[in-house]
């Protein structure tokens, strides 16, 4: 790696080639090190540890998703376009399911999320105290489905259904009773 400057982007960057190149069991620091071509202690300044390395890529993820969102005319649209962002996000990603429901995030990095989300949210028009649980609703939803088509059944769900077509419906779906109950 030229100059050997490592950052937090090249570090969530490389690690999500090996997390899809070898699979979440397989992805480790000293791979890591490896991969981005220095000693591992030079990454331990950066990355403490396994699950400091599955928070960062994590985070990673979620911070790609939340900036590919276009301006929303209001609050639904903003919640369906980030939907379709984790779910794509998610769907490109190996072992994505397994490494939501593992990466332990630190407080500040949950403030950071929730930050992301209910600052455009309350923007257009949406409380705080509705925009984090709708939120939190649609992430369910995405790993949910996400777990469901990359699970060990997911050969014969393709075989009987569209995805891609059932998982849109859904957060339609979900958006629509939020919007009705609100």
């Amino acid at each position: 790696m030229a100059d050997k400057k490592l950052t937090r982007d090249t570090i969530a960057a490389a690690a999500l080639d090996l997390l899809n190149e070898q699979g979440l069991e397989q992805l480790s620091l000293r791979k890591l090190a490896a991969r981005l071509d220095v000693k591992a202690p030079s990454l331990y300044w950066h990355v403490a540890d396994k699950n400091a390395l599955l928070a960062l890529l994590a985070d990673s993820v979620f911070a790609a998703c939340v900036a590919q969102i276009p301006p929303s005319p209001d609050w639904r649209a903003w919640l369906r376009a980030f939907g379709v962002a984790l779910w794509r996000a998610q769907n490109d990603m190996r072992d994505a399911g397994r490494l939501i429901l593992t990466a332990a995030q630190d407080d500040s990095a949950l403030a950071r999320m929730e930050q992301a989300i209910v600052a455009p949210l309350t923007a257009l028009g949406l409380s705080a105290a509705d925009a984090v649980p709708m939120q939190a609703s649609v992430q369910a939803l995405v790993t949910g489905w996400t777990c469901f088509a990359q699970g060990p059944n997911s050969e014969y769900l393709q075989a009987h259904m569209a995805v891609d077509t059932a998982f849109v419906r859904s957060l339609d779906a979900l958006l629509d009773g939020y919007a009705a109950v609100r």
